[in-house]
Order: structure tokens, then C-alpha cells, then sequence
């Protein structure tokens, strides 16, 4: 398995759509149709911060993203997704390094995150540093690492 890490092209957003789409199918199905109402906003956060939008690639096939943005003196993770068929595979470590280290390339020191109690995603960003700080909306838990 080659994994490559690249910006993202215009040509990636159909399939960062279904990887967001699928991930509120599985564990947001409640709030689906408030995010297809929401979907417009969803575009813009991408296109505005399309620079710092990330996918993998395996043997030419996308096979996950991540996008950050800056928020006051942090960079926030807002979304970082690997597809089901490439999981458990260290992909989305690989990404979880790959915001880390742009976000300290553009000079910051506090990255942020957040994510559900029950999404094992919790374990992979615990492995990286992340410390949970307190919860946030709709209870989420919000994570910080500092360095």
C-alpha cells in the first residue's frame, strides 16, 4: 500500500461530498437533513479553505481528506474523514500528521479539535497528543494539543 498525501483538486470535492454525507448517515442520522440544508455553507468552508484541504491517495484511488481552518490563535481540525474500504490501514494518522505539521508551518502553537463520545476516531487523536479540554456543542468533546 503506497499512500500519498496531496492538496486537493476541484475534481476531489465529489468525493469529500459523499465522505461528509456518509459520515452524518452513521453517526449524525438525526441531523442529515439540517446538513443538506446547511450545504451551501459547507461548500464555501471548503472552497475558502481549499489550501488547507488534504486527501490521500492509495494506488490512485482517494481514499480520505482532512481540512483545517484558523480559528483566532488555533488551527481547527473541522473535518477529517477516511474512506470505509481503506481504514485501520494508519491513514488517518497520516492525515492527523499532516494537518499538525501545516498548521506549525503557518505559525501555530494550539491545534483544535472536536468529535463525538462515541466515535473511536478519540483514540486516534489521543495517540497523537491530543488532550481532551471540556465539551462543546451538541456535546461533542473538544481536544487541544499544544507544542
Amino acid at each position: 500500500m503506497a499512500l500519498r498525501l496531496r492538496p486537493a483538486c476541484v475534481t476531489d470535492l465529489p468525493s469529500i461530498y459523499r465522505g461528509e454525507q456518509d459520515y452524518i448517515r452513521r453517526w449524525e442520522p438525526g441531523h442529515e437533513e439540517a446538513w443538506r440544508l446547511q450545504l451551501e455553507r459547507h461548500l464555501t468552508c471548503w472552497v475558502e479553505n481549499f489550501d488547507r484541504l488534504t486527501v490521500a491517495i492509495i494506488e490512485e484511488q482517494f481514499a480520505g481528506y482532512c481540512l483545517w481552518t484558523p480559528e483566532q490563535d488555533c488551527a481547527e481540525l473541522c473535518t477529517i474523514n477516511v474512506s470505509e474500504a481503506y481504514r485501520r490501514r494508519g491513514i488517518g494518522q497520516a492525515l492527523v500528521d499532516a494537518y499538525a505539521v501545516a498548521a506549525r508551518q503557518h505559525g501555530f502553537t494550539c491545534l483544535r479539535l472536536s468529535v463525538r463520545p462515541d466515535n473511536p476516531a478519540r483514540l486516534l487523536y489521543e495517540r497523537a497528543g491530543f488532550v481532551c479540554v471540556g465539551s462543546g456543542a451538541n456535546d461533542y468533546l473538544r481536544y487541544e494539543s499544544q507544542g
